[in-house]
């Protein structure tokens, strides 16, 4: 029951800071649905985000449901966790250090019986956050936009063992949020009326991912495995809302509110392959190709531009000895990894780059079955060429990772 109202306790301190906070503080993030959320857990940023193939008994990977198979008998596995993201963005004028903090996940995961898996979770899944000032010469008005929002997604996944090497599984994810973007007109005369204009955008709706894993046992202490996933091409219910109105002196003069829309948003189709190599228990290498159909995107039938995405990941892990009971640092998991994309981001023609190396650490704690997971990652994105923002951030991420038993009676009391 301790354990119970400690999970409960958890999950109602996170959910009351998920809203709270600023993720992002990208102009980038005023396209589309935002800065996409694409790597979560610190353990897969430190393989600069490569998971498709990567299955633990000890983790849950909600990045390939069919990874749920992998649970021990009795357990029950838990993790959350956070970040801190320091970013510099430079134009060809101003050069400014902006920091961010936010909840990354909180998932379960836990076995149903020998050939059956689940995992439930909450991890975000896009956030938009940005202040951007223009100044038009012309009219003497200074052109101010806002945005702040996110959204979030809570899944449910399920997976099936069809045989020793190959399993099936599907996540089912519900998303949920808002996103906010404000518009502000300011003239230097002050007899002028200031224009501003809220635009509101909420949505909920489903969509489904489908995960296939094959692993393959090459001797005792030798695997290799061979991830997919995708997901449907989905419609998500929105609403959209916008106030317009002008202000003069502080005070309101006129308003004008649009009627309410309702509409749908086009999720394109993501789709990933991962391989692993498991090497004598010491080393994991892993690698992930991802592709995803941006050019398909639409917000009530606008497309806002986007190209198809792609990204390149892969990294390294070695553990000493994981079993060692003498020396504390051979059971530490060390990684490095690295990854280069291609947003959906472009601006006449150009697509944006994205490329980063990371490091990171999986830290068992003394005589317990918790276990710390750290990651830092140095990147790049963007360009000063064209006007554009350049973007060079570090983040660190931190998890915390308890595997619990259930249904064992004690045999003492």
């Amino acid at each position: 029951m301790n354990k119970f109202l400690s999970i409960v306790i958890v999950f109602s301190a996170v959910i009351s800071n998920v809203y709270s906070q600023i993720a992002t503080s990208s102009p980038y993030s005023r396209f589309g649905l935002g800065e996409l959320q694409e790597s979560i857990l610190p353990q897969y940023n430190a393989f600069g985000g490569a998971s498709t193939a990567i299955t633990n008994s000890n983790s849950v990977n909600p990045n390939n449901p069919a990874t749920y198979t992998s649970f021990g008998p009795n357990s029950f596995l838990l993790s959350t966790g956070g970040w801190h993201q320091t970013t510099r963005m430079q134009n060809i004028n101003v050069d400014q250090i902006v920091n961010n903090n936010a909840f990354s996940h909180l998932i379960l995961g836990f076995p149903i019986n020998r050939k059956l898996g689940a995992s439930i979770g909450m991890i975000p899944f896009s956030n938009i956050g940005y202040e951007i000032n223009a100044r038009d010469n012309d009219y003497n008005a200074d052109m101010n936009y806002y945005g702040d929002g996110g959204i979030s997604n809570i899944y449910f996944g399920g997976a099936y063992a069809l045989s020793n090497s190959f399993s099936i599984g599907l996540n089912a994810s519900y998303l949920f949020g808002g996103l906010n973007r404000r518009k502000q007109l300011v003239y230097d005369d002050d007899s002028f009326l200031t224009s501003k204009s809220n635009s509101k955008i909420n949505l909920k709706g489903y969509y489904y991912e489908l995960g296939l894993l094959y692993e393959k046992m090459i001797n005792e202490n030798d695997a290799f495995s061979i991830g997919f996933l995708a997901n449907n091409n989905s419609l998500i219910r929105a609403k959209r809302s916008e106030i317009v109105f002008s202000e003069l002196d502080g005070e309101q003069q006129d308003i004008f509110v649009d009627d309410t829309e309702w509409g749908y948003i086009n999720l394109p189709r993501n789709t990933s392959c991962g391989i692993s190599y498991n090497k004598d228990k010491k080393w994991l290498l892993v690698a992930d190709y991802n592709l995803q159909d941006w050019a398909d995107y639409r917000m009530f039938d606008e497309s806002d531009n986007l190209a198809n995405s792609s990204r390149i990941s892969a990294g390294i892990q070695y553990t000493p000895d994981y079993n060692s009971v003498t020396k504390y640092y051979k059971r530490v998991d060390y990684r490095f990894g690295g990854s280069y994309s291609n947003t959906p981001l472009q601006f006449d023609n150009r697509q944006l780059i994205e490329k980063s190396i990371s490091f990171g650490f999986g830290i068992p704690v003394k005589k317990s079955r918790t276990k710390y997971d750290f990651s830092c990652t140095l990147g790049q994105r963007g360009t000063l060429e064209g006007k554009l923002i350049k973007e060079q951030f570090i983040r660190l991420g931190l998890s915390v990772s308890y595997d619990g038993i259930w249904f064992v009676k004690r045999k003492y009391d």
